[in-house]
């Protein structure tokens, strides 16, 4: 019967997880909270259903919390099985899922959506991707298109400019990087963004190298 009791349990908990998932890149979001709740998050899933077991087959409020402490190795052993379960259902659909599903599936199933290159179509801006757009947007407004752009080197503040643009391009640079790690994939825009930032700071280095601005030199 606890058997039973405890799957049913991991069951329902690892729906909830790939609804979840689902959800949160429907927004926008990653699969998982952030990475600072991210570990939070993880040792509730664990020790929560369990807990809340216990306490619902255990008159004995002392003796609730122990057995639910007792009971989480072999919930912990229930939803292991279920992940791989759903690894291989996972790699089932992105072998035979028609196309547009298959991202869906793929996330709730696992929490990614498989190879970031090969998405139906295209992802949305993550939250972070949209903070450090904004950022990029306006460093890089400071440095003006067309025949005045050579020029900009000869700028008194040119350095510092130069710096905040390629530190905002950085970070939207490293936050992509994430969204790919995590199977994301990366909106085109935030893509075309930083191509051309980090272009124009190139440009702009070597603008000032060649012309031998000591100072603007970066």
């Amino acid at each position: 019967m606890l058997l039973q009791q405890l799957l049913v349990l991991a069951v329902a908990a690892m729906v909830a997880l790939a609804v979840l998932r689902l959800a949160r890149v429907i927004l926008g979001r990653t699969p998982l909270p952030e990475r600072r709740d991210r570990r939070l998050f993880q040792i509730a899933f664990l020790l929560v259903p369990p807990m809340v077991l216990g306490a619902l087959t255990q008159p004995v409020p002392g003796s609730a919390l122990l057995q639910g402490i007792l009971w989480v190795p072999l919930y912990g052993a229930i939803l292991l099985g279920l992940a791989l379960l759903m690894g291989i259902a996972a790699v089932i659909a992105q072998l035979v899922a028609p196309v547009r599903p298959r991202r869906h599936l793929l996330v709730a199933l696992i929490g990614s959506e498989g190879d970031p290159d090969d998405l139906p179509f295209d992802p949305p801006v993550t939250t972070q991707l949209a903070e450090s757009m904004a950022l990029v947007d306006r460093t890089n407004a400071v440095f003006p298109r067309g025949r005045e752009f050579a020029t900009q080197v000869d700028r008194p503040d040119f350095r510092a400019a130069w710096d905040a643009l390629d530190a905002a391009t950085g970070t939207l640079e490293g936050r992509m990087a994430d969204d790919r790690r995590l199977g994301l994939g990366v909106a085109s825009a935030a893509t075309a963004m930083a191509t051309d930032a980090r272009g124009r700071l190139d440009t702009l280095r070597s603008i000032a190298r060649s012309r031998g601005l000591v100072s603007a030199a970066v």
